[in-house]
Formats: structure tokens, C-alpha cells, sequence
């Protein structure tokens, strides 16, 4: 399994090269859509990096979002595990009254 993983990775790094070699081109990324252009909210940047850049802003947010929805998951697993652990402790003690005194 982890040849397997080794070789999609390695594929799709070759990919990734092979689409930065070929998208060199200048393009304009301007975050003002009412003056495009305009020098304070602009700027020129070949478009595999915005394209990656967009990538890369996209796995953040969605490990952003992946994590606040495990929170909840992991506080029940605290819980149950403290709810285990106490569970445990009295029956070990309830075991140990029950035994015949020597």
C-alpha cells in the first residue's frame, strides 16, 4: 500500500511539473473587480501559481472544516472515555468488596 501511495504521488508530481512548465504566461490576479488593474489590488503572477495557490487555498479551508466537524466527535470520545475509565473504577471496587476476607 505504501508502493501504491508512492506511485500516485510521484504521479501526480510529474503532473504538477509538467503544468507549471507549461502555463509560464503572465496573468493579471486583481482582487478589485471594479478597477481591474488598479496598482494597490493587483498583481501579475504566471497562472499555474494562482492555480496552485487556489489549490493550496482550498486544502486549508476544507482541513479547516474537517477539523471544527471532528471536534464535536472527539469531545464524545473524552466523555465516554472518563465515562469508561469511572465505570471501570467502580467495578473493580465493587469487585474487590465482594471478595471473601482472609
Amino acid at each position: 500500500m505504501r508502493l501504491l501511495g508512492l506511485i500516485a504521488f510521484a504521479c501526480l508530481a510529474a503532473i504538477a511539473a509538467w503544468f507549471a512548465v507549461a502555463n509560464r504566461n503572465a496573468v493579471l490576479l486583481s482582487l478589485d473587480a471594479t478597477r481591474p488593474g488598479a496598482p494597490g489590488s493587483s498583481v501579475e503572477m504566471p497562472l499555474f501559481a494562482v492555480l496552485l495557490i487556489g489549490v493550496l487555498a482550498g486544502l486549508i479551508v476544507g482541513a479547516l472544516y474537517m477539523l471544527t466537524g471532528q471536534s464535536r466527535l472527539r469531545r464524545k470520545l473524552r466523555e465516554e472515555a472518563a465515562r469508561n475509565a469511572r465505570l471501570q473504577r467502580l467495578l473493580s471496587e465493587e469487585t474487590l468488596r465482594s471478595l471473601p476476607k482472609a
